[in-house]
Order: structure tokens, then sequence, then C-alpha cells
């Protein structure tokens, strides 16, 4: 049993592996392409050329570099092995500011932030948590929805009923305007480097965002939205460091 699981152990390695090295190899190519047409015909190129070249090899830089963070970021959860370094968050004002980071380079109204109805009523309770985490699931789930939807990302802030010790939680739905996930899907997507039918994204994020939310002892899960697009459930629990033995 112990041999049966060892050789299971290593082509589950060499799986990842051989998905790690592909999902490397496209960008690469086209970064190593593109930079060597350019230093060795600059001349032959019109200026609107030069323009989308340039793009391309920082569309894809930035995709490596989101990779090779997303796979540290694995490595850490699959060896439990990642520290949180929480203090008092404001996440309304947290999301506030990504958001209007977010909307920089994009067309106004892209995304939307609002609050639910018991925020709106009692305001939303104080949380203990790791603000760049929380940051990194948010943008995460928000450019998931602006990938595969067609429209404007709303993000919903809510509070929530009790989650595991705390009395209560913080609740943050991302909807978007695509076609939703196929019951199936739903939990695969989860999964590492599962990929949509864009097959524009790195197929980790996902992945990262369920172990960031777990590690935080909150809960993801998707489901359908009223309009028929995708909805990404978030729920963290709420409350200060005694809530968490610190």
């Amino acid at each position: 049993r112990d041999a049966e699981a060892r050789q299971r152990a290593e082509r589950d390695q060499a799986t990842v592996l051989s998905t790690v090295a592909h999902e490397l190899r496209a960008p690469l190519t086209s970064v190593t392409g593109f930079t060597s047409s350019l230093l060795r015909r600059w001349e032959r190129f019109t200026d609107e050329q030069k323009r989308l070249m340039i793009e391309t090899i920082e569309a894809d830089a930035t995709r490596l570099t989101r990779l090779i963070t997303e796979l540290l970021d694995i490595s850490r959860l699959d060896s439990d092995n990642l520290n949180l370094r929480r203090g008092p968050v404001d996440l309304h004002a947290l999301l506030s500011k990504h958001v209007a980071r977010y909307e920089l380079g994009r067309s106004t109204g892209t995304v939307h932030l609002q609050l639910g109805t018991q925020a709106t009523a009692d305001g939303l309770p104080e949380m203990w948590a790791d603000t760049d985490r929380l940051e990194q699931i948010f943008f995460n789930l928000i450019e998931n929805g602006l990938l595969h939807g067609d429209g404007r990302v709303t993000v919903t802030l809510d509070r929530g009923a009790e989650l595991g010790d705390s009395p209560e939680s913080v609740v943050v739905e991302v909807d978007d305007e695509g076609d939703g996930i196929p019951s199936a899907d739903r939990e695969k997507i989860f999964g590492r480097f599962w990929h949509g039918p864009s097959n524009a994204s790195t197929g980790l994020g996902l992945y990262v965002v369920r172990g960031l939310v777990e590690a935080h002892g909150g809960t993801v899960h998707v489901s359908d939205n009223e309009a028929g697009g995708a909805r990404f459930v978030v729920r963290l629990p709420a409350g200060l460091s005694e809530a968490f033995g610190s």
C-alpha cells in the first residue's frame, strides 16, 4: 500500500511538472520571439506594430509573474507552510481602494462595489485577517469574472451568520454577466490547472483562492446569479484577535 501511494504521488508530481512546463512555455515563447524580432528588425516595424508587440510582451511577462507567484503559493498551501500576517481589517475600505485601482485601466463601471442589506443597515463587523491575502483573493475573483464574463462585475459586501467559532461573518459575492458555470464543473474549477473555454487564465487562481479562504477559516463556493452568470460567494469569520487565539 505504501508503494502504491508513493507511485501515485510520483505520477501526480510528474503531471504537475508537465503542466507547469506547458503553462510556462507559451508566454516565454511569445516574449523571446517578439523581443528577438524587435532587436533584429526594429527599423522595419511601424510604430503601431512596435506598440502591439511591446504590449504583448508586457502581458505575457505579467502572466508569467502571476503564474510563478501562484505556484509558490500552492507549494506553501500544500505543505501547510502559509503564514498569515493577521491584523484588523476594514474590508469595505480595502475593497473600495482595490476596485478603484482596478478600474484605472478599464472603462468606468466595469467593476461595481455595493453593500448588502444587512451591511447598509448595521454596518460591517471588524475582521482579523491578512490584508495582502484578502486583496489576492478578491483580485483573482474579479479578474476571473472579467475574463470569463461579458460585461460588469458586481461585488456585494454584507454581514453573515456565525461561521466556525466566530459569532458572525462577512460575506462577499462576486457576480459576473457571463454564461455561468455548469453544475458538473462547479467543484472542478477549484482544482489545479482548470481552464474554462477561453483557456486564457493560468488555471491556478481559483485553487489559490480556495486555499487562502480556508486558511482564514472561511468558505468559498460558486452558483448562478439572478441574471444567469456566475456568483462566487466567500464567507470569512469576523472578529478581532481574541477570536483567533492571538
